[in-house]
């Protein structure tokens, strides 16, 4: 398979892949176009927060610039059109893992599919996450090519402020990428101190240590200058203990992903172990870091994916050298399977990026019907609804509902998340929750243990609504409330007498 080929067929792989899984309609994607929408409204990133009734708050936000871009996305194209981005951002991020390896262009090419078969249900949907992605895989791709390139190693270190004050702006990954780079300035010294690779010298490592202390200051080039990474630290040690299905560790959740990740982490284990290539420090050292990283959260598995498959590549394409046989296959097979790959990259983009499907996905998994309902009726108030359904709430509301909690985990604190678990699930002090904070509102699947106690005290909450996806309480003081209201409004101080 010549080099075009592979890069056709990759690209058309990759496509089909990444586009069977949209649309996504990420429960995260909701509140990032709300909050970008309200950048746009008051041009300032300083805001106390619309949204929620329970942190009313200036929020120092690590991701405005990506929100202000999905917003503008949105205005442009609709959700139909942030999908086709994050599944582009997908795509791109591992045509640069595919560019990145050391291996032939065959090896490259299912390397790559299977590695980003792994990370695919760790990516998500149109999130700031993936441009974190795609920065992380540009990191790699530069050190890997600052081991054959001197002048390329000589440029590198000079690219990291700029891109660490980009970073700082987009999204809350960058931690991440700077402690990445810290332990491959370490691995490079323990590299030419064991004489496992050929190192890239203490000159480098120096410009490197150079390089790294502008990056510290360049992380604070934000709105809230020092206060950003601060709080992005704050927010990873405060979401590790918060019961959110991407925060588990990854022993601590049943999904096919977790057998699909320790399947390629055995073969990135056989691979060092048999292969004529060595493992050295800097890989021992990512490999560790980022399977540490797994352990403690689901999420980190669309990194290790990204950031290990060039390491795997470089060992299979050593085991398989002295394994190649001289019989050729028939010329005409790459060229088929490119054709293959095209076709069937056309035929899941035609089926899955079409209006109703991404409409019958929101009125599937959304209660869609519910709050337009709530916004023709003119209901306002402070509600309580699913993780999940907040960031939808406040958007399609535009903050006419306030909501408990949204998809900003680490925005709340460990108080309030612990209140919202306690009210929603019907612990011993719901009714307490609900009191305290004045919640008017519910809004749940039928289901939920809420809705359920919540129907025991038809004196004090009313079902205003229902469907098979969600029902509405109101608050019987709230509904006098608005009645009041809209006496006034007419005219009126007194409600028309009862037949």
């Amino acid at each position: 398979m010549t080099d075009r080929i592979a890069w056709f067929t990759v690209t058309c792989a990759l496509l089909s892949l990444f586009a069977a899984a949209h649309p996504n309609l990420d429960p995260d994607m909701w509140w990032h176009l709300a909050v970008g929408e309200e950048i746009l409204r008051h041009r300032t990133v300083y805001f106390a927060d619309p949204f929620s009734f329970t942190q009313p708050a200036v929020w120092v936000n690590a991701q405005w610039l990506s929100e202000v871009v999905f917003a503008l996305v949105h205005r442009r194209w609709g959700v139909l059109g942030l999908e086709f981005a994050a599944m582009g951002l997908k795509v791109i991020a591992f045509l640069v893992v595919y560019a990145t390896m050391d291996a032939p262009s065959l090896t490259r090419v299912w390397v790559t599919l299977l590695f980003g078969f792994g990370a695919l249900p760790a990516m998500g949907g149109a999130r700031p996450q993936l441009v974190s992605y795609l920065l992380l895989a540009l990191l790699a791709y530069g050190l890997w090519r600052c081991h054959t390139d001197a002048e390329w190693a000589r440029r590198y270190p000079l690219v990291l402020p700029p891109l660490f004050m980009t970073w700082a702006n987009v999204h809350s990954f960058y931690p991440i990428g700077f402690a990445l780079l810290g332990a491959v300035v370490l691995a490079d010294a323990w590299n030419e101190r064991a004489q496992w690779q050929p190192a890239l010298g203490a000159r480098w490592r120096r410009d490197m240590v150079f390089a790294l202390t502008a990056s510290l200051v360049a992380m604070c080039c934000t709105p809230f200058g020092w206060k950003s990474p601060w709080q992005v630290l704050v927010n990873i040690a405060q979401s590790s203990h918060l019961p959110i299905e991407e925060w588990k560790p990854i022993t601590a959740i049943r999904h096919p992903l977790v057998y699909l990740w320790a399947f390629l982490v055995l073969l990135w284990i056989a691979g060092a172990a048999w292969s004529s290539r060595r493992m050295d420090a800097w890989e021992f050292l990512w490999g560790a870091l980022l399977t540490i990283g797994v352990v403690s959260g689901v999420r980190m598995v669309g990194v290790w994916c990204l950031l290990m498959a060039p390491f795997v590549a470089r060992h299979i394409s050593a085991m398989l050298l002295h394994a190649r046989s001289d019989k050729a296959p028939p010329s005409w097979l790459p060229q088929a399977i490119a054709l293959c790959c095209a076709w069937l990259a056309i035929c899941v983009l035609v089926l899955r990026f079409s209006p109703a499907e991404f409409e019958h996905k929101e009125w599937r998994e959304y209660p869609k019907d519910a709050v337009l309902w709530m916004q023709r009726n003119g209901v306002v108030g402070n509600c309580l609804t699913r993780y999940d359904w907040g960031g939808y709430v406040a958007w399609r509301t535009q903050g006419r509902i306030r909501v408990f909690v949204d998809g900003r985990a680490d925005f709340y604190s460990r108080a309030v998340m612990s209140d919202f678990l306690a009210a929603y699930g019907g612990a011993h002090r719901w009714r307490q929750v609900l009191d305290r904070y004045g919640v008017t509102l519910v809004l749940a699947p039928p289901d939920a243990p809420i809705v359920n106690l919540l129907r025991l005290c038809p004196h004090q909450w009313q079902v205003r609504y229902r469907d098979s996806q969600a029902v509405v309480l109101q608050r019987v003081t709230a509904i006098c409330g608005c009645l009041r209201q809209t006496y006034k409004a007419v005219g009126t101080t007194t409600p028309p007498a009862r037949r």
